[in-house]
């Protein structure tokens, strides 16, 4: 008796101290933060705004087809809907994992009817009744179902969080998106417009060339700037259907479908002012992606208590009433009560091989959490920076454009008095085209750049 007293004792003592080891916990208050943003922006572009205030934030890019392609995505989205069913999925978990803490009751009943075709052995027909209920529950000492059910919660936790986080990502591509259709659109319709003005200036050339008052040359080179010119337009056609297409993906909508949405001519969407979060932690605290890996990572230290617990017996209690009726017999009463323990003395390592798995696990999401803090910040000022930048870019693009407009002109009034050659009017021509190419392109990342802040500020 003595030696099996000691051989338990040994067990608990190496399980305790085994545990003690397993369990370091690691926190995710030791990760540090940025308290200001590294990224400087102009104060006159910049707002200060909390979260609560950027709810619905893409109705700041007043675009009406904009507001419904993204109601459209938050209704439709096929990687929404999936994101919402994997939700649904998880509450399923979760309940199976809950209801392991309560005891499990059943029950049975049956009717038998017994006939004996033996002359003269006395045996009457008889019917059997038999009702029969039973009750099971573990007693969970050391929290092995407690815990296994916090996970499940934490796993659900960190589903609806990226269910947020998709909703979120899906925004931001169907604004991109668009954006990208509406530069297409318009930078076709440009050089719709270039093309047009570009065949009259060769047409007046070639005509100026029949009656002797203009070279073969420069015949060539309207000839040449007009082949550039319709040489570009495919591939504004080419941006403008795969924009399309991704906006087709996006609202889960049959291309053909969006016809009538985006086919009339509208300038690319933008808002005026730059918000920012008062600070990284107040950004960190909001975004999905943030939470969902902390969940992940509380989720993976419940599963590694869990595993932990294993070390440990099991208890459980059982019952068992029934009644079984007979003409013969009469009403007869059965039950039981029981109580059973259950311990892994010897398994090789196993349990210890599930812990160390579990720990892993745990590390993994620790770090993962680590990188998702600093992947939110770099995003942020990326963005910060970008908009900044591009903002400043675009201004000076802007002035270019109104200076090469004003310099085609006075070339075309300099040529018609024969102080320039016609040359000269060729290249005010290609300067002023490329620069109001230059200047759509950069009001287009800058409102890509501003959608991306939004995303990154993880609030819709």
């Amino acid at each position: 008796m003595k030696n099996s007293y000691r051989k338990y004792l040994l067990l608990f003592t190496a399980s305790f101290s085994l545990t003690a080891c397993v369990t370091d916990e690691l926190s995710l208050s030791n990760i540090s933060m940025p308290k200001l943003w590294s990224v400087e922006t102009p104060k006159d572009t910049v707002k200060i705004e909390d979260a609560k205030y950027l709810k619905s934030w893409w109705k700041r890019f007043n675009d009406p087809v904009l507001d419904t392609l993204v109601d459209k995505v938050l209704s439709d989205s096929p990687d929404r809907l999936i994101a919402e069913a994997r939700v649904l999925e998880a509450r399923g978990i979760q309940r199976t994992a809950r209801s392991v803490l309560f005891p499990q009751v059943g029950a049975s009943a049956s009717l038998t009817r017994e006939d004996y075709d033996v002359q003269g052995s006395g045996l009457y027909p008889e019917t059997l009744h038999d009702a029969r209920f039973d009750a099971s529950y573990e007693l969970d000492i050391f929290g092995r179902n407690r815990r296994s059910f916090r996970a499940a919660d934490e796993g659900l936790l960190a589903l609806q969080e990226e269910y947020h986080d998709v909703s979120l990502t899906l925004i931001a591509e169907v604004m991109r998106s668009y954006i990208d259709f509406r530069e297409a659109q318009l930078q076709k319709a440009i050089a719709d417009k270039n093309l047009k003005a570009q065949e009259k200036t060769l047409s007046l050339i070639q005509e100026l060339k029949r009656v002797g008052e203009a070279p073969l040359l420069d015949v060539e080179r309207a000839n040449n700037l007009v082949n550039s010119t319709r040489s570009s337009i495919p591939e504004f056609n080419r941006a403008e259907k795969n924009a399309r297409l991704r906006i087709s993906i996006l609202t889960g909508e049959l291309p053909e479908k969006l016809v009538d949405q985006l086919d009339n001519q509208a300038s690319i969407p933008g808002a005026e002012l730059l918000p920012v979060m008062v600070s990284p932690a107040s950004v960190i605290a909001q975004r999905p992606d943030v939470r969902a890996a902390a969940h992940n990572f509380a989720e993976a230290t419940d599963l590694k208590e869990a595993a932990v617990s294993n070390l440990f017996p099991s208890f459980s209690i059982s019952s068992f009433y029934g009644v079984t009726d007979s003409v013969i017999s009469g009403g007869t009463n059965i039950w039981s009560a029981a109580i059973g323990t259950a311990v892994s003395l010897i398994d090789f390592g196993r349990i210890e091989g599930q812990i160390d798995a579990a720990s892993a696990r745990e590390m993994q999401a620790y770090q993962l959490y680590r990188k998702t803090i600093i992947e939110a910040v770099v995003e942020v000022e990326t963005a910060l920076n970008d908009y900044s930048n591009i903002s400043e870019s675009q201004n000076s693009l802007q002035q270019a454009y109104i200076s090469a407009d004003k310099a085609l002109e006075l070339s075309q009034t300099l040529y018609k008095e024969g102080a320039v050659s016609f040359l000269d009017v060729l290249d005010a021509q290609r300067s002023a085209n490329n620069a109001e190419a230059e200047y759509l392109r950069a009001k287009a990342s800058q409102s890509e750049s501003l959608v991306r802040l939004f995303k990154a500020l993880g609030v819709y």
